[in-house]
């Protein structure tokens, strides 16, 4: 049976939850947190690679809005300011580790289903085989991108962020993103090129 005061908060708009929050009814941040978890860890994920740092930096990161409940104007939605907050905790962690993550595109955005023509068709078990090499093609690509390319990268290509928010986030200017995606693009052609070239020729 679903939690009654989770049911009583289920209609109202994110930013009467947060009211309520504020109000002192702490308990309603957990209606929050069920609503956009899956949002968050595939955020989470898709620039850690890492299932058990992402369920980490996930918990964080909702940890980090509660604390700062306080400063949510209202100003956008809920949702783009706790992605926000999310990115920012990956961010923060990949520059602490000082490492390269890997991105695993399963749980992403069907633009990165390899190959589209395949969108559709019924697939025997020889076919299915084929995409996964392929798509393990594309994951070992991203991962040999330098870590700037590859976080402008997934933030603009698989999370869907604007050059703004993308500037906002890395702290750059918006000429510097266009670049590294340019970059980035490139060079993971030329990867994918090299890497296919050899699937073929195995």
């Amino acid at each position: 049976m679903r939690d009654s005061k989770s049911s009583n908060f289920s209609h109202i708009e994110d930013i009467q939850i947060v009211a309520r929050v504020l109000e002192g009814n702490t308990e309603a941040f957990s209606l929050l947190v069920q609503r956009h978890h899956e949002r968050v860890y595939n955020a989470v994920y898709s620039l850690i690679g890492d299932l058990d740092e992402a369920d980490d930096l996930a918990q964080e990161a909702f940890l980090k809005a509660f604390r700062a409940l306080n400063r949510f104007r209202g100003q956008s939605l809920f949702s783009t300011w706790l992605h926000r907050i999310a990115v920012n905790c990956c961010l923060d962690h990949l520059k602490s580790r000082h490492r390269r993550s890997f991105v695993s595109l399963d749980e992403h955005r069907e633009t990165w289903d390899a190959p589209r023509i395949w969108a559709g068709q019924p697939q025997n078990a020889d076919m299915r085989v084929e995409r996964r090499e392929l798509q393990e093609i594309l994951e070992r690509a991203l991962d040999d991108l330098s870590e700037e390319y590859r976080v402008t990268f997934v933030l603009r290509e698989i999370e869907g962020l604007t050059y703004e928010e993308i500037a906002e986030l890395l702290k750059c200017s918006i000429g510097t993103v266009k670049s590294r995606l340019f970059r980035g693009r490139t060079k993971l052609r030329e990867i994918l090129q090299v890497q296919y070239d050899n699937w073929i020729e195995a």
